[in-house]
């Protein structure tokens, strides 16, 4: 009769306790979470924060957290926490207890080892009785952004002979030689860069010439980058991370000519994550968040062709644009490309293209 007594008391406060968590393990419960900084550039490591609290007296014996978050978000090692990642994105999940009236502060260094635009939109927490008879599930919305942006490379870093003309561009924003307005020939005179040699000149006269400059009032150059890889690709970018070395390149020259005063903008015949499915362009300028304007540009960009990079010089061409400095950084230079590119040039525009190389030219130049 006890032995009845006690299993049924037993049975009852089991009960009990199913109902309790049933009802309640989730009640008073907070979760949030933040990087240290909003944005960063590429290869750079931030601090995610994390904040789980138990507001209540009933504890929790168990107590499991859920996330998904972009494999590009390198986590270093750390206890309590199973990562089980795929080839875009990564499962996280961690075990606690939770004492009664309890808040636990987590910190993850976190790579950022790829540029782009991260959200990570929630969360999912799962505890339930400590006999595991019952289960409760709660999702908590985040909306927490990460922007990366490309990282900044040293000028020497960007492909030759295009890069000489950048470092040899003046610093001052008032009159100064345009090293894109091409108005001649002259002779070679001591101090002339070696880069600025005419070499067809030279080889028809049988002395050193090199290119003669106009001047212009001020510099505004656009940045251009086209996701083609040939002249034939549709939509599709074949080779992403030759393109990403091209966006590498585009947000070392606007770094460069936002130090130099210089007024610069982005052309591109990408999108951006958050916008229309159009190119995205961003009208040059010198004001002093023209810079952050760009590269957050670049690091919500995605690798999906809006139109070919021909429409896309027509579309500048249409809007009768003069004195404007274009650098086309690109993987080709088809035929009808380059003549829209001249045309560019007729308009009263200087153009200048800069090469991505292939992985089997960069093997070659390491």
């Amino acid at each position: 009769m006890q032995l009845t007594w006690l299993i049924v008391s037993v049975a009852v406060i089991f009960g009990i306790v199913v109902l309790l968590y049933q009802s309640r393990a989730l009640k008073g419960i907070r979760y949030d979470r933040f990087f240290s900084e909003k944005t960063v550039f590429e290869g750079d490591t931030v601090e995610m924060v994390e904040v789980i609290a138990n507001a209540k007296l009933l504890p929790l014996s168990w107590l499991r957290l859920e996330s998904s978050m972009p494999v590009a978000l390198a986590f270093g090692q750390q206890s309590n926490l199973t990562i089980h990642a795929g080839d875009i994105y990564q499962n996280h999940s961690s075990l606690f207890y939770l004492r009664s009236y309890r808040q636990i502060t987590r910190r993850h260094e976190i790579v950022c080892s790829r540029r782009g635009y991260y959200l990570l939109d929630s969360a999912t927490m799962t505890t339930g009785d400590p006999m595991g008879f019952n289960r409760q599930y709660k999702q908590f919305p985040l909306n927490l952004e990460l922007l990366v942006y490309p990282q900044i490379l040293s000028l020497p870093e960007l492909p030759l002979p295009n890069h000489s003309w950048l470092g040899e561009l003046p610093v001052r924003r008032w009159i100064g030689e345009d090293p894109f307005l091409i108005s001649g020939i002259r002779q070679y005179r001591p101090g002339d860069s070696l880069g600025n040699i005419n070499w067809k000149a030279t080889a028809r006269t049988g002395e050193l010439q090199v290119h003669h400059h106009d001047y212009t009032a001020d510099h505004r150059l656009m940045i251009c980058l086209n996701l083609e890889v040939s002249d034939s690709m549709w939509r599709t970018v074949t080779d992403p991370e030759r393109i990403e070395l091209g966006l590498r390149y585009a947000a070392t020259v606007a770094e460069y000519a936002h130090r130099n005063g210089l007024s610069a903008g982005f052309l591109s015949n990408a999108r951006l994550a958050d916008g229309p499915r159009e190119p995205v362009r961003i009208a040059p300028a010198v004001s002093s968040d023209q810079l952050t304007l760009l590269l957050e540009a670049m690091a919500r960009l995605v690798l999906d062709m809006t139109a070919s990079m021909i429409r896309t010089l027509e579309m500048e061409l249409a809007m009768g644009v003069t004195d404007m400095d274009y650098l086309i950084i690109s993987c080709h230079q088809g035929g009808k490309l380059r003549e829209l590119a001249e045309q560019l040039r007729l308009n009263g525009n200087g153009v200048e293209w800069m090469e991505i190389p292939g992985s089997e030219q960069v093997l070659r130049q390491a």
